[in-house]
């Protein structure tokens, strides 16, 4: 097929089973590959769609500038977008973004303005915000495309991502939670035309999405200081946090053992989708992969880095019992469940 261009590339992402031990004897876990997208990202898809509905209600067109906060992933998909539709971008990134997305993004045509002081409450995610409501003074007109609550992001997820995952042999969705734009717009679209299937939700600790106290935390493309409007928990059956210890644990065991690369937020969908299908009735599970390791490999892939932030790698045996004493919180009954 050849296509018009290279937003036609986005979505259809491959889905791969993990046979490792540590699937429990009898169960399946699938991984969802959305690092196979144009910029390795799931972000992709939620840049698209929050493009094009902005398009359609005529808040951007060619010679627009489009304004975002990004902790990596967005900024590189919407830099794309601008470059294909010819719109402006400017991306709003604290010191915790890699250097070569900020390469990324200017290969795109992108300008890149950064925070350095964190928020009082909220940290470098707050900072980031206030940033882009001073630019959209600075640019009258100008459109921001606000991931954390703009309806058009878990829409467009649950018309496409979701769509290519409900018919899949699995019982368990598992996703990360950042703006809730993806999982929660899946789990909107399955608890209306599949609704057996359980919507699972994962979290780092420091992240303050599900009511835990804000702390700083490592991994990239999950959490956030506050829970944004898009983070629907009815559609949500179930919730884990987990450290970053734990994902990036799981980062390095399947790049190492597999050759699957992936970000810290999928390191956290595998830890939490293992742990579900030991804890829970689940026959098979769907881990929703958002991003490549690629990203992240001057992170957490380079040991020196992993040293500076004392972060020891969990071994198998660890990872096992972390596993068994995972806990999870009904999100309708917040019950514990173990």
């Amino acid at each position: 097929m050849i296509h018009t261009d290279i937003t036609e590339c986005i979505g259809n992402t491959p889905v791969v089973s993990l046979n490792d031990e540590l699937v429990p004897l009898g169960k399946k876990l699938y991984l969802k590959l959305d690092y196979f997208n144009p910029n390795f990202s799931i972000k992709d898809r939620t840049a698209l769609g929050l493009v094009k509905a902005a398009m359609a209600e005529g808040k951007i067109r060619p010679g627009s500038i489009l304004i975002e906060s990004t902790s990596g992933n967005l900024g590189k998909s919407l830099a794309m977008l601008g470059a294909v539709y010819g719109f402006k971008v400017i991306i709003v990134v604290d010191p915790k973004v890699s250097a070569s997305l900020l390469k990324w993004y200017q290969a795109y045509g992108a300008e890149v303005d950064m925070v350095t002081t964190p928020a009082p409450e909220g940290g470098f995610q707050r900072a980031r915000l206030n940033r882009v409501r001073q630019l959209l003074d600075k640019y009258p007109g100008a459109f921001w495309s606000n991931q954390y609550d703009n309806p058009s992001n878990p829409a467009y997820h649950a018309e496409t991502t979701a769509r290519e995952i409900a018919d899949l042999p699995v019982d368990s969705i598992v996703g990360a939670v950042s703006t809730g734009g993806h999982l929660c717009g899946i789990g909107k679209y399955v608890k209306k035309h599949k609704p057996h299937l359980h919507v699972v939700a994962c979290d780092v600790a420091g992240s303050a999405v599900f009511g835990q106290p804000f702390a700083p935390y490592l991994i990239n493309g999950v959490g956030l200081s506050w829970r944004s409007a898009n983070t629907d928990t009815s559609v949500l059956d179930a919730v884990s946090i987990s450290s970053d210890q734990e994902a990036i644990s799981v980062c390095r065991l399947l790049a190492r053992d597999h050759g699957i690369l992936m970000g810290g937020s999928g390191g956290l969908t595998v830890f939490t989708a293992l742990a579900w299908l030991q804890h829970s009735d689940a026959s098979s599970a769907l881990a929703i992969i958002p991003d490549a390791g690629t990203n992240y490999l001057d992170q957490i892939y380079d040991d020196e880095w992993l040293t500076a932030k004392e972060i020891k790698l969990l071994g198998r045996g660890e990872l096992e019992e972390r596993l068994e004493h995972k806990a999870f919180t009904n999100l309708l009954k917040q019950e514990t469940l173990t």
